[in-house]
């Protein structure tokens, strides 16, 4: 039975309406992103609120056995970045914030004022700081974020130094040299202008997310594919089913059919994380490169034809549902290895590691638009021609030899195949 595309495509259209209307689709479709976007947002909110008490310290107490801040300030002053402002508005006024200093005459008083909350900190000053620059610092609690305070620390501790030998200006100074530094830095076409700290975020944050939505939606795509194929193969629906159609017109529908409602889930998920993420693009300055608009999709696509075909030719040769996963899950951790060697691909887009993931078929579509979407460096337009003629290619042989595997393995039940098996049912069709 040869194919016949009208059947494909009746078969396409059943398997997307009924996947679709399934409450696990619907319930997918809403409460993840739901999920997502809490978690984020609660992850967001309490690591400011963390980096905002981290710096909140009211008093300090200070032992001094070098006693060369006997004349040093009793209060020091500093203020708080603000958030910025909704919808990318103008940040509110930063906050005024001022620590007492309190000097003791003994580590055990200022541990018992630490222990009964009087002080948020104490510094132990030995009597050979000024040569060696040994300090101790106590705290009752301690984590990355309330390291933070530790500037606080140091600026009072050059102005200390500093207080009666420089006028209180210079002092000022040189405890905060570089308070309105100005960095310049060359953008992508080589002219240099003024660098914002949001560049940043964006050279860490928009690659990594560029790099996580392709391969959920390649990996969320083709188990739709792994896991329709295994179910009917062990129910054994697909003997009943190729009475009437080809292995060929059952393999497209599928493909089409089951890989559109994978689609069509991680679409509506993109819709409502840029509709949820435009103000903050906005606030941020991010401008997408052009090979990012342009390669984008064809990228996205042709991934998800390579990774769906593998899924389908796995599926027919498991024999069951557990086993297929099994097999699978060599492919979909490949498809996250650039996620692994994030900070690499990020700081060094043109480095050789970025460039191989990149050329690595199946690396390639999340190594390169995580390249693409790093604010740091161009990638070269051949590179991207290469990487796509080259996962292209590896498409097109995806799904020939899975068309192949796919006749002869929907058939077989009880024994997986080895690998000269399935080597020899794709050179013999």
């Amino acid at each position: 039975m040869n194919f016949h595309p009208g059947r494909a495509m009746t078969i396409a259209r059943r398997e997307y309406v009924t996947t679709v209307r399934r409450k696990a689709f619907l319930f997918s479709l809403l409460l993840t992103p739901a999920i997502f976007g809490l978690s984020t947002m609660m992850q967001v909110l309490g690591t400011q609120s963390a980096a905002k008490e981290a710096l909140r310290v009211d008093s300090m107490a200070v032992v001094d056995s070098s006693g060369e801040f006997a004349t040093a300030p009793r209060t020091l002053n500093y203020e708080v970045p603000a958030l910025p402002g909704a919808k990318g508005g103008p940040a509110a006024p930063p906050e005024k914030r001022h620590t007492t200093i309190e000097f003791s005459p003994s580590v055990d008083s200022a541990l018992a004022a630490l222990r009964a909350n009087r002080v948020q900190a104490v510094l132990v000053i030995p009597a050979d700081y000024v040569g060696t620059g040994r300090l101790k610092r106590y705290k009752m609690k301690y984590n990355l974020i309330s390291s933070a305070d530790q500037r606080l620390t140091d600026r009072w501790l050059v102005g200390g130094l500093l207080h009666g030998r420089l006028d209180s200006l210079h002092a000022e100074r040189a405890a905060r040299p570089s308070h309105d530094v100005q960095v310049w830095t060359p953008d992508k076409s080589g002219v240099f202008e003024l660098h914002d700290d949001k560049r940043d975020l964006l050279d860490i944050f928009v690659p990594l997310i560029f790099g996580m939505l392709l391969s959920i939606a390649i990996v969320t795509g083709g188990q739709y594919l792994l896991q329709g194929v295994s179910e009917e193969k062990e129910s054994r629906i697909l003997e009943s089913l190729i009475c009437t159609v080809s292995p060929s017109d059952l393999m497209v529908g599928k493909l089409v059919g089951l890989g559109g409602a994978g689609l069509t889930l991680v679409g509506a998920w993109l819709l409502m994380g840029s509709a949820l993420a435009a103000n903050a693009a906005v606030f941020m300055q991010f401008h997408p490169s052009i090979l990012l608009l342009a390669f984008g999709l064809p990228f996205f696509l042709i991934g998800y034809l390579c990774y769906a075909s593998l899924m389908c030719g796995i599926g027919a040769i498991a024999s069951n549902l557990r086993e297929a996963q099994q097999i699978a899950l060599t492919f979909t951790m490949l498809n996250f290895v650039p996620m692994w060697a994030f900070w690499a691909i990020v700081a060094q887009p043109n480095a050789g590691t970025a460039v191989g993931l990149s050329m690595f078929p199946l690396t390639a579509p999340t190594a390169m638009m995580m390249r693409l979407a790093a604010t740091n460096g161009g990638v070269p337009l051949w590179q991207v021609a290469t990487s796509l003629a080259i996962l292209a290619t590896t498409a097109a042989l995806a799904v020939f030899a899975s068309s192949r595997i796919f006749r002869i393995g929907m058939l077989l039940y009880g024994k997986t195949p080895n690998l000269p098996e399935i080597l020899r049912w794709v050179r013999q069709g």
